[in-house]
């Protein structure tokens, strides 16, 4: 006959079942980071209809809230090896920006990239001869999306108020992700967002261009928020035929935002204004006047 359980340690299961998912600290001997000022934690969060998990980082700022919140999405490198091999997306640059601003950010890392491992990206388009950019953007959507439930779940984070921001590809995953209309969103931040950049075979001219304008105007109608699209003149990924060509698409297609072309940047090819350290005055100048211009009710 077995023993019947100690109405305490009921308790306590009932207890860590209802607590959100959270990986232990690396070990400082892990080679991971975990920054205590920015009251860094790691999380894995399920995508139910993928029977799947990713990894999801989320930084907070002093206090209970209910704060606003982005969900802060990260790009794609040029070939498989480069996005398997990568950690934890810490753009900490931006983070600690948004933080000091009094915003949460969460930072999931896409099935398929660094931690979550797997033999293929969730958000693969296929090859630059036939690339199936909407497969792309379905599937990041479905990891963005995931994140943003996980994120409602949380008593301190304001189901309201929150926003899509991404840099590359993560900023075409923003935007696409905004087509699913879920609730609370009030704007998409995309900057330097594509897909199918390969600046040392084609330089400013990723592949599918006209594909991606295509798909573009087709989901523009489904986005109720406005978005601001953000690039360097200088942009060796996106130059500055496809900045005009697909901002043009989503403008033509009723879309609502604004697009901001930086100055020449030096770093990272034109293409990481938002991550570095010397693109913190553009990037911020360029969202401040952004939420003024559209109505945006969040501070910043």
């Amino acid at each position: 006959m077995e023993k019947a359980t100690p109405k305490s340690a009921v308790l306590c299961l009932l207890l860590l079942a209802a607590a959100p998912a959270v990986w232990a600290l690396p070990s400082a001997g892990s080679g991971e980071k975990i920054d205590a000022s920015l009251r860094e934690a790691v999380h894995s969060v399920p995508v139910p209809s993928e029977a799947a998990s990713i990894v999801v980082t989320s930084y907070r700022p002093h206090g209970n809230g209910p704060f606003p919140w982005i969900v802060l999405s990260h790009g794609t490198a040029t070939t498989l090896d480069a996005n398997r091999a990568k950690g934890r997306y810490r753009p900490l640059y931006p983070v600690r920006e948004w933080v000091h601003r009094g915003y949460a950010v969460l930072v999931p890392m896409r099935r398929g990239y660094g931690p979550n491992g797997g033999e293929h990206l969730g958000d693969a388009y296929g090859s630059c001869a036939h690339p199936d950019f909407r497969r792309a953007g379905e599937g990041a959507a479905l990891d963005l999306l995931a994140t943003v439930q996980w994120a409602k779940a949380q008593r301190d984070l304001d189901p309201r108020h929150w926003l899509l921001v991404g840099q590359s590809a993560g900023g075409f995953a923003s935007i696409y992700a905004a087509s699913k209309r879920p609730d609370g969103l009030v704007a998409v931040l995309a900057f330097s967002p594509g897909r199918g950049g390969e600046p040392d075979k084609r330089r400013g001219e990723p592949c599918g261009s006209d594909h991606l304008a295509k798909l573009i105007a087709s989901i523009t109608p489904q986005i109720a928020v406005p978005v601001l699209w953000f690039y360097a003149e200088n942009d060796e990924y996106n130059g500055p035929r496809v900045q005009k060509l697909w901002f043009e698409a989503f403008r033509a297609a009723g879309g609502r935002g604004e697009l901001f072309v930086a100055p020449s940047f030096p770093e990272a090819r034109g293409h990481g204004v938002f991550p570095a350290r010397a693109g913190m005055p553009l990037w911020t100048a360029a969202v401040a006047g952004f939420f003024k211009s559209q109505g945006v009710a969040l501070p910043f």
